[in-house]
């Protein structure tokens, strides 16, 4: 056997994707979320004077229509188009007006009274406030000036409000405030106690024990037996042992019920109603969807995503200049650049009103009947209906916010995880609904145990095991039976 070792050439065909610099920016685009597209849209108006905002853009307020069929019919897969119409004059808004305009507002006449604050996954409303507008500092401060005090008992109070967190705690010690203004600790414990006195109850509480204690003083309830109860029995209260709160207390059972349960409505967290507005979060909707005549309507939120147009006077400065001028090459560039970064964002606007499309049709029941129509779904079955890559659906939806008549909600919400029952399928936001609904309805004196319920649901078809009931009755912050039990009095 001859061994032969050499460097031949040879010549074959092979197919490889490249990624363009466009391609990129327009994946990168399809990834951004309505606040990230916005931040990039206006650096590139900062950046390339030939872009500027479509003028029917500037000019309504008022988004009409980027109509989309009804889901479920024949014509589902045609394209979305886009109309608009204009709502009077616009007085020439400059790019950072608009700008302020668009994170301020829904873009929809429908929906102008909406605020766009994303709410918590598993609460139960349909209204997105912003929240109190008053900070709890400001609450307080304005009672602050009401008093007559001392102006320097005033003036360590307004210290002290300045530094509570944002659940009304205070953050400092008496001897720590006291070193860092040069005053006396009573002059510090005087400032603390007149605060103490503001609302809302238990404001400026150094712990929890010393909240709720300020509490029940404003209310005429306080005593040594609530005392004794906050002093050694928290446990007993969170696991709802009351027999062994009575045996120590010498109270009887059914006393130690009320105390119990006015402690459990007392606020563990006496400024939460009053967050600091830097800690709300706005949502501008990518999309709305809304039903007219029985038919879904699916709009691009302009608000989140205006259009851009390659100015017309520069494309004419470019024809006079001629491309091969210094002037020419540099128009020439950067209309280049703007009309990709349109194409990019036309693209972009389209995906998501696909993918958004089919959402709507195979969750037509959530959108008719609310949460717990919710079905299985998957970003792969809606790759194949839409003809896109499973990564694609993911980019579109990653970040982005439907507004609907449910509520406001992410496109990745849609997207289930199952639980078999038969030879059908629910989802596991379903069975939380389920099983939220039943704990409201039970008998408080017998609650259900989470066997209970796995039990329950069973009957139904649902197979779904206790663990499974305990895990989705913790991420619900639904007690165990034992705390929700109540005596019969």
């Amino acid at each position: 056997m001859d061994l032969y070792i050499g460097h031949d050439l040879k010549t074959e065909q092979t197919q490889q994707l490249a990624l363009t610099p466009e391609m990129v920016q327009s994946l990168n685009i399809l990834k951004f979320s309505g606040e990230e597209l916005l931040d990039y849209i206006f650096d590139a108006l900062d950046e390339n004077p030939v872009l500027d905002i479509n003028e029917d853009d500037m000019k309504d307020r008022q988004l009409v229509a980027a109509s989309a069929p009804s889901p479920g019919s024949e014509s589902s897969e045609e394209r979305f188009e886009e109309r608009y119409e204009n709502d009077g004059e616009s007085g020439g808004w400059d790019s950072t007006e608009w700008y302020d305009y668009a994170e301020f507002s829904g873009g929809d006449g429908a929906w102008d009274n909406a605020d766009f604050s994303y709410d918590s996954k598993y609460r139960d409303r349909n209204e997105y406030d912003a929240g109190n507008e008053e900070s709890l500092a400001e609450h307080l401060s304005v009672q602050l000036e009401l008093t007559d005090e001392p102006y320097m008992v005033k003036a360590v109070a307004d210290y002290i409000i300045q530094t509570l967190d944002e659940n009304g705690y205070m953050t400092l010690s008496v001897d720590e405030v006291a070193s860092e203004l040069c005053v006396d600790e009573k002059t510090v414990m005087d400032a603390l106690e007149l605060v103490w006195s503001f609302d809302p109850a238990g404001v400026g509480a150094r712990n929890l024990e010393e909240c709720l204690v300020l509490q029940l003083k404003s209310i005429g309830q306080y005593d040594s037996i609530y005392q004794d109860i906050l002093d050694d029995h928290t446990q007993d209260m969170a696991r709802n042992r009351l027999s062994a709160i009575a045996r120590s207390t010498g109270v009887k059972i059914e006393e130690v019920e009320r105390r119990v349960e006015l402690l459990r409505s007392l606020e563990p967290k006496p400024g939460r109603g009053y967050s600091s507005l830097e800690n709300i979060k706005y949502i501008i909707p990518d999309v709305k969807v809304k039903k007219t005549d029985g038919v879904y309507n699916i709009y691009v939120n302009r608000a989140a995503s205006p259009r851009l147009i390659v100015r017309d006077e520069y494309t004419e400065m470019l024809s006079d200049a001629g491309a091969e001028s210094e002037v020419g090459s540099f128009l020439s560039d950067h209309i280049g650049s703007a009309r990709w970064l349109i194409k990019a964002l036309k693209q972009r606007d389209e995906t998501i009103l696909k993918v958004t499309g089919e959402i709507v049709r195979r969750q037509r029941k959530f959108f008719d009947e609310g949460r717990r129509a919710l079905v299985p779904l998957t970003m792969k079955e809606v790759a194949s209906e839409v003809g896109v890559h499973e990564s694609t659906v993911s980019r579109a939806v990653n970040g982005k916010y439907v507004l609907c008549e449910q509520g406001v909600f992410e496109l990745r919400y849609f997207f289930t995880g199952s639980a078999s029952f038969g030879n059908a399928e629910t989802t596991a936001e379903a069975l939380k609904m389920l099983i939220s609904d039943m704990v409201k309805s039970e008998d408080r004196t017998m609650p259900l145990s989470d066997r209970s319920i796995a039990e329950a649901i069973y009957i139904t078809g649902v197979k779904i095991s206790r663990r499974t009931v305990a895990k989705y009755r913790e991420e619900l912050g639904i007690p165990a039976s034992s705390v929700r039990k109540k005596r019969v009095r």
